[in-house]
């Protein structure tokens, strides 16, 4: 199911670049996260744009790509799960600053987070500290 013409995950690469309002654009030669040579910026969208591609795959047959539990990463070890009731936004600037929010359903609460992506040993993280926010009265909650 992960077999997508490469075409459509650039096409869905341009797309989350663009929609990331990324100021260098898809076109700009810029160098990869990981080093290297000078490559178009939308092929640092490439594996999220399969990721969602994926999702979206698995989603139209009515099927989880994978059930949280607790063998599914270490931070996850030891933890009970309910329902599923979060949805998380995470925008990136291009710099390795994080910024997102995490929404409730049907709930005017948000915890808004910032923070950068860092290197703790082999292991990439984005470190995040969050607030609590709310959405304003005057605007209509879009989540409910």
């Amino acid at each position: 199911m992960s077999n997508f013409p490469s075409a459509v995950v650039e096409a869905g690469a341009r797309a989350l670049c663009e929609s990331y309002n990324d100021p260098l654009g898809p076109d700009a030669l810029v160098v990869p996260v990981r080093g290297g040579e000078q490559v178009p910026n939308w092929q640092n969208y490439r594996r999220a744009a399969a990721n969602v591609l994926i999702a979206a795959a698995y989603a139209s047959k009515g099927l989880k790509p994978y059930a949280l539990n607790d063998q599914s990463h270490p931070c996850l070890r030891g933890l009970q799960f309910g329902q599923e009731i979060y949805d998380v936004e995470i925008y990136g600037d291009g710099t390795g600053q994080y910024l997102g929010q995490v929404v409730e359903s049907g709930s005017p609460c948000r915890i808004v987070f910032r923070g950068p992506l860092i290197r703790e040993g082999n292991v990439r993280l984005i470190r995040a500290r969050g607030v609590q926010a709310w959405m304003a009265e005057k605007k209509k909650d879009v989540t409910a």
